[in-house]
Formats: C-alpha cells, structure tokens, sequence
C-alpha cells in the first residue's frame, strides 16, 4: 500500500479516496464446489496432522472472522483470491508472513483449493 498511497499529495486526496471505498459494499464470496467442502472443513477446524498443517481456525477464529491486528478476516474472501495467496505463501513469492510460509508448505494444491473454497462459505 505504500507505494500506491505515496501518490496521494494532500490530506484531501486520502480523505477522497478512503470515502469512495467506504462507499462501496463488499461482494462475499461462496463455495462452489461441494466435492472438496469436507476436505475444507477438516483443513479449516483440525487441520492436517500428518501433514504438519494446524488449524486454520485456531488463528483466523471458528467463524473465520480473524483476530484484530494479528490475524485478517477470512469469511467469506472469494476462492480464487485466498487460494493465490497461499500459493504465493507456500512459493515464497509473498514472504510477508513467516508463520503461514511455514503453515502452507506441508499442503497440496488440492488441500489449498479446498480450504479457499470452504474459507469462501463461511459467514
């Protein structure tokens, strides 16, 4: 954001650009595809043992509904969204958070497919 935000010249060109997004309503997302949403699930509430693989619940909440300034928001983040971050997680190609390099290297493609699309459905 940062590089974006640098743009802004004046304090009237933050408080525009922060009340055009203010006025918009978030689209939420919704599973899709019902063949992986148990897969998902079991990602989601207990994660993978054998894998190495906690609990995506045990950070981002039940409800997926984060922890403020430590975990984000997950419910209801389109599929496709969450999936390119934790691919870009796992690649190393977004190293911001060490903690969820660690958490998607042990998960398969199928595994990161299920888990967005269940994150997706969660309200």
């Amino acid at each position: 954001m940062q590089g974006m935000a640098a743009t802004l010249a004046t304090e009237d060109d933050m408080r525009n650009v922060a009340a055009f997004y203010a006025s918009k309503t978030a689209k939420p997302g919704f599973a899709t595809n019902k063949a992986t949403v148990a897969l998902g699930e079991k990602i989601w509430r207990g994660g993978l043992a054998d894998k190495k693989v906690p609990a995506c619940s045990g950070c981002h909440g039940p409800s997926g509904a984060g922890i403020p300034s430590q975990y984000p928001r997950t419910a209801g983040q389109h599929a496709a969204y969450t999936e390119a971050q934790l691919l870009a997680f796992r690649s190393g190609a977004r190293k911001n958070n060490a903690q969820m390099m660690g958490v998607v290297a042990g998960m398969t493609d199928a595994d990161i497919k299920a888990v967005s699309d269940y994150i997706a459905g969660l309200r």
